[in-house]
């Protein structure tokens, strides 16, 4: 039985070992979001903690099964005594050895209960690791959509800051020729330093957002350069809510992991009822004796049937089982409510995101030909706005890339609800730099 443990917990040492080393491999430059997905699966403590949880569920299904099991023991006595004069045997020394060996043949229920419980909480503890699984894979994505959005983010802000500068001193400047008052000047300046201050928090969240990706990475020390920003299957059918909503509630990893905490607290429950009912065990038995005697025997086999009349304890067992019962089904109940208020606001978001998609379409198309006409002004050297409608343009590529990524994790949020892995395959289409 310990090796069949030991043979179970190796893979669990083969895990934990990258963890400690994970910054041995590097990461590669650029950084694409297939790569990021494909390291979902590597050593990370999340997932070393599951499986840790599916090992115990797994060993105690062993010690459950090992019940019915055969035990084996050997008890040698060295004794001494003072021989009856009626005694056949005159020897004082009356030491023994004694091999016994027991097996519990029946218990009215008792080991099955407990097998149904064993067996159940580790098919819960699998789909557990399933959506810790599922949940690496979108903190992958949500981070490198992050790290893009801030390099957006701080292009945006960069042009701003740039066209606040120009702003100011082309105003100190006519300042100086008297065709600008000092309140205009500071009122220029004072745009331009607030301009710069969020410059600044966008640098900064430049750097928290690609630690924040190398540590979902388990990379810590790694903080990527250049991301690919990838072209996104956001083309997609949505189902009806009532259709979505049935699917989940029958494949959301986390409900079947609870249902089988439920069936598992149910056998708990039922072995528990059981625990001191009658136990029927088969005994053999073979001896060797010094002092022989007609009362012993050096072989001997027995049916025993156990029969525990009272118990102190029995009672708060019973009555512990059926609380944890009570809970698991509490809190099934619980995630099912919650699962359908989930799949809803999913469903209205990808909605508003949808119509999002064409709101943008137009605002491009509006940009474009404004940046041509601003272009073609400032040749002319007419009056132009060319600086502020680059800016516009950063701008609006910030907030066209938010809707693709707000879409693309609703899509990804909705399938891991329906107990669908997300695989990098089946988001990318064709990767490419930006």
């Amino acid at each position: 039985m310990k090796r069949r443990i030991r043979s179970r917990l190796w893979p669990l040492a083969l895990l934990l070992a990258p963890v400690l080393n994970a910054e041995e491999a590097r990461l590669p430059e650029p950084l694409t979001l297939e790569y990021a997905l494909a390291l979902a699966d590597e050593a990370h403590p999340a997932l070393a903690l599951q499986q840790a949880r599916v090992d115990e569920s797994l060993a105690l299904q062993e010690l459950s099964e090992s019940e019915d099991g055969w035990n084996v023991g050997l008890t040698g006595s060295l004794r001494a005594v003072h021989p009856s004069h009626r005694a056949l045997e005159s020897s004082s020394n009356d030491s023994s050895l004694r091999l016994k060996m027991r097996k519990r043949l029946y218990d009215f229920g008792h080991s099955e209960a407990t097998r149904e419980a064993s067996d159940a909480a580790l098919a819960g503890s699998r789909w557990s690791y399933l959506e810790v699984r599922q949940q690496r894979r979108l903190e992958i994505m949500r981070d490198y959509f992050d790290v893009l959005l801030s390099d957006l983010e701080y292009n945006r802000d960069n042009e701003a800051m740039t066209m606040g500068y120009l702003h100011w001193d082309k105003a100190r400047q006519r300042n100086e020729q008297g065709q600008l008052s000092d309140i205009e000047v500071l009122e220029l300046e004072s745009i331009f330093q607030q301009r710069r201050t969020e410059w600044q928090r966008s640098r900064n969240r430049q750097r928290a957002s690609r630690l924040k990706l190398a540590i979902s990475l388990n990379h810590p020390q790694q903080l990527s350069g250049t991301l690919v920003r990838p072209p996104l299957q956001l083309e997609r059918e949505l189902p009806e809510v009532a259709t979505l909503t049935e699917e989940v509630l029958n494949n959301n990893p986390r409900l079947r992991a609870l249902r089988r905490q439920v069936a598992a607290a149910q056998a708990g429950v039922r072995s528990a009822k059981t625990d001191h009912g009658p136990t029927i065990h088969g005994e053999l038995e073979a001896a060797a004796y010094n002092r022989v005697t007609s009362t012993r025997d050096p072989l001997a086999a027995a049916l025993v049937i156990e029969v525990q009349l009272f118990s102190s304890g029995y009672d708060a067992a019973l009555a512990g089982q059926i609380a944890r019962l009570h809970q698991r089904q509490a809190l099934l109940a619980s995630g099912e409510l919650e699962l359908r208020q989930a799949v809803l606001d999913l469903w209205l978001e990808i909605h508003v995101l949808q119509n999002r998609q064409k709101e943008l379409a137009v605002l491009g198309a509006y940009r474009d030909l404004y940046i041509d006409r601003s272009r073609a002004l400032y040749e002319l050297e007419v009056k132009s706005d060319l600086g502020d409608a680059q800016a516009q343009i950063s701008d609006y590529q910030l907030q066209q890339a938010q809707a693709d990524y707000a879409l693309a994790m609703a899509w990804a949020n909705l399938d891991a609800l329906r107990g669908q892995l997300i695989k990098p395959e089946a988001m990318i289409e064709e990767e490419k730099p930006q």
